[in-house]
């Protein structure tokens, strides 16, 4: 009996193929993993589709006609999408403030760490020192796709000219939007 020999494909050549396939199968997962970490990382952490922006924000010494003095802060936010924004807390300084669901549209004095979620084209104004009202009674924590609100943050401690402080608000499904605001400053 002979026996032919067959030859196979090389030990070399195999593991040359196998180094290219486990080289091909790393990038892979590379890009992958990469493209996950690069959304949550943009998203603190977090994959959501809700997001809000501030437009402008005022924390004057004195806003508006309002008699209070360091005690107000104003921000206009705008819901760029692609999904509804409810705003369930928001936090002053690391201080969870109270969401007050009925502005007051005669002089009432201001309370310490409220939160008046309200349309964007509200006004505020006070006539006797220490106390506000607004041009509404409607609240507004609800933000549809470019909606944009108004948030008014009042409070009774006195805040340093030029400090930063940060304000965060958190939505229903957890979203949180942080934004920083400097005391005297408009922007």
């Amino acid at each position: 009996m002979k026996f032919q020999r067959k030859r196979g494909v090389s030990v070399i050549v195999a593991t040359l193929l196998l180094i290219a396939i486990v080289v091909a199968a790393a990038v892979i997962v590379y890009v992958f993993i990469g493209g996950l970490a690069g959304n949550l990382t943009q998203n603190g952490g977090q994959l959501v589709t809700e997001k809000l922006i501030i437009q402008s924000y005022t924390f004057a010494i004195s806003p508006g006609s309002c008699g209070c003095s360091q005690q107000i802060i104003e921000m206009f936010l705008l819901n760029p999408g692609p999904a509804l924004t409810k705003i369930s807390a928001v936090y002053f300084d690391g201080t969870l403030l109270t969401i007050n669901a009925n502005p007051p549209t005669v002089d009432a004095a201001l309370l310490n760490n409220e939160a008046y979620l309200l349309p964007s084209t509200t006004t505020l104004a006070s006539g006797t020192a220490g106390d506000i009202h607004f041009s509404t009674n409607l609240g507004k924590s609800s933000y549809a796709v470019t909606d944009v609100g108004q948030v008014v943050i009042t409070f009774t401690a006195a805040v340093t000219y030029g400090s930063g402080h940060t304000v965060k608000v958190v939505s229903s499904t957890g979203a949180i939007n942080v934004f920083t605001v400097v005391a005297g400053i408009s922007g």
